[in-house]
């Protein structure tokens, strides 16, 4: 009987650290950006409670070693926008000019320039 209450209660004791865990913080990854140019155009898509998503056109400098010339970016809620020093900035902060380098997250569709979602951005470098 002794054994089985210490069993319950290290499962009880497992599950609530589990459960407690929360979700995981969000990380810019740790490879080459997809581009790295300027924000030439930035169209607002929509606004959510804690967001505002975005359309942005970043185009990469002749110059500047990027994947592609051009990308149509969406930004969105799951997307980390952080500055060069690592402060966490929102999408509302983002405007034309500004040097970005972005992560895209799954499938490019490739066109002319290219369409992908953002998982990470970071500004200025």
């Amino acid at each position: 009987m002794d054994i089985l209450l210490k069993i319950l209660a290290y499962s009880l004791g497992l599950l609530l650290l589990v459960a407690c865990r929360g979700q995981e913080l969000k990380r810019m990854p740790d490879t080459l950006p997809d581009i790295n140019g300027k924000i030439s155009s930035l169209t607002q898509t929509a606004t959510t409670q804690n967001n505002t998503h975005l359309q942005l056109l970043v185009e990469a400098p002749q110059n500047t070693e990027s994947a592609y010339a051009q990308a149509s970016v969406k930004v969105d809620d799951d997307t980390l926008i952080e500055d060069k020093d690592g402060k966490r900035l929102k999408a509302g902060q983002l405007k034309e000019g500004q040097h970005v380098e972005v992560w895209f997250n799954g499938a490019v569709r490739e066109s002319m320039p290219v369409q992908a979602t953002a998982v990470a951005i970071r500004v200025g470098n």
